[in-house]
């Protein structure tokens, strides 16, 4: 699994689209990881890359005890803003590997969407130091699923072509082996759990530009091929109609340190 680890930087840029336009987590996945990581009232949460705070809302609402990493501080902003309703929920503007967290202090750490900008070097040693005897690590994403609308086929061949092939469809099981060996080769952790949850989401085509906006790999074109890329998905999505469906895959990966 390569990353541009520099890459991450680019959010930061478009916390205001990623507060608006990126998705949220839904309940069940959530709940799959209370469940897998039986947390209790009491439990102490780490979010590794919390962004514009759309994981940690689902967390905080249950009233656990929540400390968030994230690098933006125009993202943790957003974050704060949005969680300002629960006191039990703390930040820290800093990048996961050079934060000062306490060992073996956490009952859970979780990351949506952001674990893969942390240097593999690390993430791994330095979450397992930091949970507890039994505490869990809990990876989430929300992976295109299998596209039930024809016209998502449609924008992602334009958008491949006004790229330039730098912005092209992808199959995530391969990311999912690369996370499972990773975790298993590390010998920090037990088995490897994944659960799928699969849903979708209704976008105009304001809204579904909006969301490339918050695309390391969209933000990394340069600026005429960006305008290029939001016109033709307008464009389609205008000319059919004025909406598209998009389907998710949330996909939990869970283990439980040794």
């Amino acid at each position: 699994m390569k990353v541009d680890l520099k890459r991450g930087v680019l959010f930061e840029s478009s916390a205001l689209d990623y507060d608006q336009f990126r998705p949220n987590y839904p309940n069940e996945i959530v709940n799959e990881i209370v469940a897998l990581s039986h947390l209790r009232s009491s439990s102490r949460l780490l979010e590794v890359g919390c962004g514009t705070g759309k994981a940690t809302v689902s967390f905080a609402a249950r009233g656990y005890l929540i400390d968030c990493v994230d690098p933006g501080r125009s993202l943790v902003a957003f974050a704060k803003r949005n969680c300002q309703a629960w006191p039990n929920v703390s930040f820290k503007v800093a990048r996961f590997e050079d934060a000062f967290l306490d060992a073996e202090h956490y009952d859970l750490i979780y990351s949506a969407q952001a674990f893969h900008w942390v240097d593999p070097e690390v993430r791994l040693r330095k979450a397992a130091r930091l949970l507890k005897q039994t505490g869990s690590l809990a990876l989430l994403n929300n992976y295109p699923g299998k596209q039930k609308d024809p016209v998502i086929d449609v924008i992602a061949a334009a958008v491949l072509e006004e790229s330039q092939g730098r912005m092209k469809p992808w199959d995530y099981v391969e990311d999912l082996m690369d996370w499972k060996s990773e975790i298993e080769r590390c010998g920090l952790f037990g088995e490897v759990s994944i659960v799928r949850h699969q849903w979708t989401a209704r976008y105009t085509a304001e809204s579904y530009t909006g969301l490339f906006r918050t695309y390391s790999d969209y933000l990394s074109l340069p600026a005429g091929t960006k305008r290029k890329v939001a016109k033709r998905i307008r464009d389609i999505i205008q000319g059919n109609g004025g909406f598209v469906t998009r389907s998710y895959d949330s996909v939990l990966i869970h283990s439980v340190r040794n």
